[in-house]
């Protein structure tokens, strides 16, 4: 069921737009895919259902998280997901073992966020400069959660990947390396800019790193 999921949401996506790939059906679920299964040069490198399944249960929610917290949106982490997965079952790769597998899934999640954050940001501005002011001031947990996120906003893609590869999900400086397709080499002083920077826009509303732990 997944693997059609994949495939028919990443078919609705390219063709009508990421509003499509949103429908849900009555119950709440995921879009009602067409019956499709993978063809072409990819299908020898294409893992069968069950393997699929396995590694979508595995990685989906982490991935989506990764992705919310790169996008600053839901409903785009939705469809950058959705998208992700498509992109993995429709490529024509190699096989991979595991770890690869994450890697590759998660690279192509990072570019794809990229694509579309500055897209996005217009976007964001546009609505909540047109957005009404909320009447009185949130309550103290949803507040800094807001300012929380507007400080990961201030960082830049590759930056909000950095921190949250390495500061959320632990992977190493080689995972890191794989999925941002950097020498690994750099890393530490990447994630040093990156951790430094997020911590400047967090002191500015009065947060502390320590904080977050």
């Amino acid at each position: 069921m997944i693997w059609s999921i994949a495939l028919g949401a990443g078919a609705a996506a390219k063709a009508g737009g990421d509003g499509e790939a949103r429908r849900r059906t009555a119950g709440g679920g995921p879009p009602a895919p067409p019956d499709a299964r993978p063809a072409g040069p990819a299908a020898s490198a294409a893992l069968d259902e069950s393997e699929f399944t396995a590694l979508y249960h595995r990685v989906a929610r982490p991935l989506r998280a990764y992705l919310r917290r790169l996008a600053g949106d839901p409903e785009r982490a939705d469809d950058l997901l959705q998208e992700t997965f498509y992109r993995f079952l429709r490529s024509d790769r190699p096989p991979l073992d595991e770890r690869q597998r994450t890697a590759y899934l998660y690279r192509t999640a990072t570019r794809l966020a990229q694509d579309g954050w500055r897209r996005a940001a217009r976007e964001r501005r546009r609505r909540e400069a047109s957005a009404p002011e909320p009447d009185g001031a949130p309550p103290p947990d949803r507040a800094l959660a807001l300012d929380i996120d507007r400080a990961f906003r201030e960082l830049q893609p590759r930056e909000r990947a950095l921190v949250w590869l390495a500061g959320v999900e632990g992977a190493s400086h080689r995972e890191v390396a794989e999925v941002l397709g950097v020498a690994e080499a750099s890393v530490k002083v990447l994630l040093f800019r990156a951790r430094r920077k997020l911590a400047r826009a967090l002191d500015r509303r009065g947060i502390a790193a320590e904080d977050l732990r």
